[in-house]
């Protein structure tokens, strides 16, 4: 074996926050990827779509193939910006993860009709690439066709588990294929990456079945219409909805666009049975209110979610009336609190009556807990683990959960993204040194042309508010200077019609910062000094000191000039000046070009660092 005789694992995504699930395997000069997934953005996020792993790592990696664990957003929402890079990759799913991918990609219209999808049933083997041999193992969660993923390669055999619980006693009859993991872990199998984001909890995680006993009765509710938030792809929890609603004889009417075509694509592929008692959701009205239960999208409190539409009362056919019933059927995901508690808030304005998890089982996680992953570890047992698929406090107490195993001589590895574990050819694990990547943004049509920084901007903005001063001075006939400064402001002072007596202090705030301000640039002219960027810093520094004075508030402060006989700096003969000072100007070979007109303006010879300019306009 040479150097390259070696196994790398390098998460991209997943480890440190719930979302963007994306793992690396590598050996010799192949790469095989597990998930391609997306994460709702935290709430210092200001204004971002979805976060997705940063795969340019990757770009000069001989990819073989993406295997994909389940059909879940956290898994497989950010495809489509991987394919835009790696467009002629494989990809590997079950049945059901397969058929949502597709749906997926035809949103983009043509875009990705010579993407090759390939179904997998679990226990089928399959090669990729040279030095991988998958096989899918069927696990319990929260979405049917979930699956763990065994990897033989060259070095032993690395099993993936992917979101999963140990149900038995499911909905349907598939339950986890608990006699293929001790078959790999009589074998011998060389590391597990499992599943954190329960670790902490303890005992077994309960049955899907539990959420179907407890809705049925529940649902015999006639004091109004039943609303009922769950995640889109959660299929074997619709299934549990709709059968309550059939046992009560009532009708359902979906409401949501990802969850309108991902319950058609699951019944059309028999993993939904609707019953016929599915209705249009444009006909509610015809319909008793007590017999409607309305199945929607928006858990998390996203901003057009049906659900935050309905709290906001701009649903176009769903109408909160008093005595309606809301029922949350999900979990919270971290960082997600703030918009789901506004969003309760409201719905209780509206008159809603609220059921939570802290009446009844309306939820049970599709992740494992402590003894579900005791049991695992127990049937693998593993040479070496590595914790995935939560935040650090999840990981770390994955760590702990399986050290303090009685027998088991597993040694684990705690990765944060970037992170790079290496197992060579004699079985020896060390961490390597890490890759730098970063989170990619998506925010409208741009992707990954954000940085971090600009979360600080926005929340400045956001909390403080911007004011605008316009600063005008011109020479009068006297050859003094007619200063006038014009503010504006946005999220800074009250403007609007009515209460008087705050907008009078408003006045009073804007006028007296004007006066600063006219004074500050009043004392700069008389001692000559006309650097435009030095007058805009005396102009933000009095507006911010009044502000700051009168009311404590500290806005951010942008400053436009229009000004005779400004100066510009020479620097080994280039002129250099602010680019929002010279808007609609640029600077070549010691001459000012106006996009609109050419001026003649004369640029003394003298060789000193500053220059004079005589009448320059529109600066």
């Amino acid at each position: 074996m040479n150097n390259n005789d070696k196994i790398r694992i390098i998460p991209l995504g997943g480890v440190q926050e719930i979302g963007m699930n994306m793992t690396v395997i590598e050996y010799g000069d192949e790469v095989l990827i597990i998930d391609c997934g997306f994460m709702f953005p935290k709430y210092h996020m200001l204004g971002i779509d979805y976060v997705i792993p940063d795969t340019s790592y990757l770009e000069d990696k001989n990819i073989v193939g993406l295997v994909l664990t389940h059909g879940h957003e956290d898994h497989i929402g950010a495809i489509p910006h991987f394919l835009r890079k790696f467009p002629n990759i494989p990809i590997y799913g079950s049945r059901l993860t397969a058929a949502f991918l597709r749906a997926k990609l035809n949103d983009y219209k043509n875009e990705y009709r010579d993407v090759k999808i390939y179904e997998l049933e679990p226990r089928n083997k399959i090669e990729i690439g040279m030095n991988f041999d998958i096989e899918f193992i069927r696990v319990n969660h929260s979405i049917p066709d979930g699956v763990g993923v065994a990897i033989t390669t060259p070095l032993g055999v690395i099993i993936h588990t992917g979101d999963f619980k140990v149900d038995l006693n499911p909905t349907t009859d598939k339950f986890i294929d608990l006699y293929k993991f001790a078959e790999y872990g009589e074998k011998g199998v060389l590391l597990l990456l499992a599943d954190s984001t329960n670790c902490h909890k303890n005992g077994f995680s309960m049955s899907e079945s539990v959420v179907q006993n407890t809705m049925t009765p529940l649902f015999a509710y006639e004091d109004g219409m039943i609303i009922v938030a769950v995640f889109a792809s959660s299929i074997e929890r619709i299934q549990d909805l709709v059968t309550a609603a059939k046992i009560n004889n009532k009708y359902v009417a979906f409401s949501g666009r990802s969850l309108i075509k991902y319950t058609k694509i699951a019944q059309e592929m028999g993993y939904l049975n609707l019953y016929d008692i599915v209705i249009p959701i444009d006909r509610l009205n015809r319909y008793p209110r007590e017999k409607i239960v309305c199945i929607t999208t928006g858990t998390q409190g996203e901003p057009y979610s049906s659900l935050s539409l309905i709290a906001a009362e701009a649903h176009k056919h769903i109408k909160v009336e008093d005595g309606d019933m809301v029922i949350f059927s999900s979990s919270v995901i971290p960082g997600n609190e703030m918009s789901v508690t506004r969003m309760i808030n409201n719905l209780y304005d509206l008159g809603a009556k609220m059921v939570g998890e802290d009446k009844k089982l309306l939820h049970v996680s599709g992740h494992a807990s402590s003894e579900d992953l005791k049991l695992m570890y127990r049937l693998v047992k593993p040479k070496y683990f590595i914790p995935i698929h939560g935040e650090k406090r999840h990981l770390i107490s994955h760590i702990k959960l399986v050290e303090e195993l009685n027998g088991l001589n597993s040694k684990g590895f705690l990765l944060y993204n970037g992170n790079v574990l290496e197992i060579d050819s004699s079985l020896e694990a060390k961490i390597a040194e890490p890759i730098e990547i970063r989170n990619i943004y998506v925010d409208g049509k741009g992707v990954g042309d954000l940085e971090d920084s600009i979360f600080f901007d926005r929340e400045q903005l956001s909390l403080n508010g911007v004011v605008v001063a316009n600063v005008v001075a011109k020479k009068n006939k006297t050859g003094n200077y007619d200063i006038n400064i014009d503010i504006e402001s946005k999220g800074f002072t009250y403007n609007g019609a009515e209460k008087s007596s705050i907008i009078s202090k408003n006045e009073e705030l804007i006028k007296e910062g004007k006066n600063s301000a006219t004074e500050a640039v009043r004392k700069l002219l008389n001692r000559n000094k006309r650097t435009p960027s030095t007058i805009k810093y005396e102009v933000r520094e009095a507006l911010r000191k009044k502000f700051i004075q009168i009311i404590g508030r500290e806005p951010v402060i942008f400053v436009s000039l229009y000004i005779d006989n400004v100066y510009v700096d020479l620097e080994e003969n280039n002129i250099t000046t602010e680019e929002e000072t010279c808007t609609n100007k640029t600077i070549k070979n010691k001459k000012i070009v106006h996009k609109k007109k050419v001026r003649n303006i004369q640029i003394a010879s003298k060789k000193l660092k500053k220059k004079k300019i005589k009448k320059v306009k529109d600066l």
